[in-house]
């Protein structure tokens, strides 16, 4: 029977009601009650479960920085002020009581914590939650707080649902003056542990530093080859290195060779635990929380050049129309034969500018740029969808002040990367697909989704053209392409990207809609990402005529578990790197206010607008757009002066004062100007 059918006619059911009604046990029962609960299709008051009346929803709690918390329900906002808020954090699922006359609300319910770690600190003898004007305190065993002292941030595990916050201390992140107590704070909030435990320590004292001649048995000996890596100039962790060359038959012979990490971190070791833990490395502004210990990410498994490495190499061959003719998948041995930087590959490929140094690899590396752009037209015709990389980098001085905000540009070098290193997945995805694996997958997107997206670009002038076909990605190509010369097509872009779904790890194959592939992986960070480890592992259990049917059953229940966990920590990782970069900014502005910058609107919504200045991101409250009062159409998504009739949309170029800036808060207010203001001014580093 479908428990859905008991509550059709409003009906009040004890969970021992239900139970006699359904044949089921009272654990799984539970769970299932749980689920429609949270799905806010009934909901438990007083012991008894309901469908839910027309005046309570279920919605994920969002603003509170400001003391108020707000939902949205049909594009209309509602409220819920400090002393309705139960308890709730941001993000918190929520069950809601509204009044659709006031648009206030109450919490009456928190369904589901978005995150029970919390980073308070010590202020007058309490424990008051960072980073919002809620002035929630913790209550935590008074023993636990002995040892802290006025200005300490801790870190707080939540063990409570509703009502006053109750938990216990995890950690002593630091003291509020500590240099680095922000990321530290932003990391361990996000379940990024700092340390790695005592058994994985030991575990790296039985690896070496260097590679030993035993270990090349039955290895590919590719030391004599042109190999080398491209990254980043700071970069220490190389995991991926190539090789191209032309072989008799005139095809490209392209290796992709990267650094064999399962060779060291054995599975179900301590340091496989605290990979598994972490799901990759953690990326904050200039800093790196790792997945494995540097003694390994930055040393043995790091593919530095003039050393041996032990690697796995994907190599293919590759015809002058960029198809795969023949391909082999093999442990290897490399010795990367220099440490490339993308600027200097560039100033190379882009300006003919050749240091020195690079001499002996500039053929090499023409080669590699013509097969990398046969590479991309094949993507393109096959329907790959470019968003282009959204990606900040944050400029800081020595004493990571920060300085200037800028979105760097896919140059040639950065390309030829990206194009070997997705051929090399897609390829070891075709190969293992027969076998239990884990993919990287990105799922075709909700028409119903995209009809509201593209409905509401072309309320904002843009030229959408009719749409039959949402499962082919040529579609979204060549909307993005139409589009492409819009001076707002950075804006326009990230609201199509947001109609999409989000990449993510399964152990099923669904294909990768925005790649157009059918089958893709991720085989070349073993280094920085879980999956890529657990790929590598799965190669080698394959290539073992050995392997019997118990450990592949362990393995299948362990690749669903894994995909879960590493796609829930890539958002967490997400999460911080955002976090830090809004605290970054807010930080620059807290030295500018008063000022004015020249700016853009991103977005308008029903109570505020999103604006950018120069990469950095604020808001502006509709009381706060000088000379008028203003109306929101929410039809045309435009805000309209009630006595000039100014108009304000997505996309104008404005000018903004900086009224206020909070670093502990990551916000930053804006004023929008009146058009005839004073001279504007532009970030630079003198500043």
């Amino acid at each position: 029977m479908d428990i859905k059918e008991l509550f059709r006619n409003n009906v009040k059911l004890t969970l021992k009601e239900i139970q006699k009604k359904v044949n089921l046990d009272l654990e799984t029962l539970v769970t299932i009650l749980k689920s429609l609960e949270e799905k806010g299709i009934i909901m438990e008051v007083d012991n008894c479960y309901q469908s839910l009346p027309n005046n309570y929803t279920v919605k994920e709690i969002k603003g509170l920085k400001n003391g108020c918390g707000v939902f949205y329900l049909n594009n209309e906002r509602y409220t819920i002020h400090q002393l309705d808020l139960n308890g709730a954090l941001y993000n918190d699922l929520c069950l809601f009581v509204f009044d659709k006359i006031t648009h206030r609300a109450k919490v009456k319910k928190i369904l589901k914590r978005a995150n029970d770690l919390l980073v308070v600190e010590v202020k007058d003898d309490k424990l008051k939650v960072y980073g919002n004007n809620l002035d929630y305190q913790v209550k935590v065993p008074s023993n636990e707080t002995k040892k802290t002292v006025e200005g300490n941030r801790l870190l707080v595990k939540i063990n409570n649902e509703c009502g006053n916050l109750e938990g216990h201390i995890v950690d002593i992140i630091g003291h509020k003056d500590d240099p680095d107590i922000d990321l530290k704070q932003i990391a361990l909030s996000k379940s990024f542990a700092l340390d790695f435990s005592l058994e994985a320590k030991q575990e790296l004292e039985n690896i070496p530093y260097e590679v030993k001649e035993d270990e090349l048995n039955n290895r590919l000996d590719l030391r004599d080859k042109l190999i080398y890596t491209i990254d980043n100039d700071h970069t220490k962790d190389m995991d991926d290195a190539i090789s191209i060359e032309i072989n008799d038959n005139g095809n490209y012979i392209l290796g992709v060779h990267i650094a064999d990490v399962s060779h060291y971190v054995k599975y179900k070791s301590a340091l496989f635990d605290e990979a598994f833990k972490r799901g990759n490395s953690l990326y904050m502004l200039n800093s790196v929380i790792p997945m494995l210990p540097k003694y390994l990410s930055n040393g043995i498994c790091s593919l530095n050049p003039h050393v041996d490495r032990l690697t796995k190499s994907c190599i293919m061959e590759i015809d002058k129309n960029g198809n795969i003719i023949d391909y082999k998948i093999v442990n290897s041995v490399i010795n990367s034969k220099k440490k490339m930087s993308y600027s200097k590959v560039n100033q190379i490929l882009e300006k003919g500018i050749i240091p020195e140094d690079y001499l002996p690899f500039v053929d090499n590396l023409k080669l590699a740029e013509q097969l990398s752009n046969i590479l991309s037209k094949k993507s393109f015709n096959r329907g790959y969808i470019d968003f282009q990389s959204n990606d900040l980098e944050v400029v800081l001085d020595e004493k990571n002040k920060p300085l200037e905000f800028i979105m760097p540009k896919q140059a040639t070098a950065e390309k030829i990367i990206e194009n070997f290193m997705l051929q090399a997945n897609e390829t070891v995805a075709s190969n293992y697909c027969w076998y239990p694996f884990i993919y990287r997958i990105h799922e075709m997107p909700d028409e119903e989704v995209l009809n509201e997206v593209f409905s509401f670009l072309k309320k904002i002038g843009c030229k959408i053209p009719y749409i039959k076909n949402y499962t082919n990605p040529k579609t979204i190509q060549g909307i993005l392409k139409s589009l492409i010369n819009d001076p707002n097509f950075k804006i326009i872009s990230k609201f199509i990207l947001m109609g999409m779904k989000k990449a993510r790890y399964s152990e099923e194959n669904t294909g990768h809609f925005a790649l157009a592939y059918d089958k893709y992986t991720h085989f070349t960070s073993p280094i920085r990402r879980l999956c890529d480890l657990i790929v590598h592992y799965l190669i080698d259990m394959y290539d073992n005529p050995n392997l019997s049917m118990e450990e592949l059953n362990e393995l299948e229940a362990l690749l669903k578990e894994a995909s879960i966990q590493a796609s829930y920590k890539e958002r967490k990782a997400d999460e911080a790197e955002d976090e830090a970069n809004m605290m970054k900014m807010a930080e620059y502005m807290e030295s500018h206010i008063g000022e004015i910058f020249q700016g853009k609107i991103t977005n308008i919504t029903s109570s505020k607008v999103l604006v950018e200045t120069n990469n950095i991101v604020g808001t502006v409250r509709f009381s706060d757009i000088a000379g008028d009062f203003f109306i929101f159409n929410k039809d045309k998504f435009i805000l309209v002066g009630k006595s000039s009739k100014r108009i304000l949309k997505i996309g104008d170029a404005i000018k903004l004062k900086v009224l206020n800036a909070s670093k502990e808060m990551r916000t930053i207010d804006f004023e929008i100007c009146k058009p005839s203001y004073v001279k504007t001014k532009t970030l630079s580093r003198k500043s």
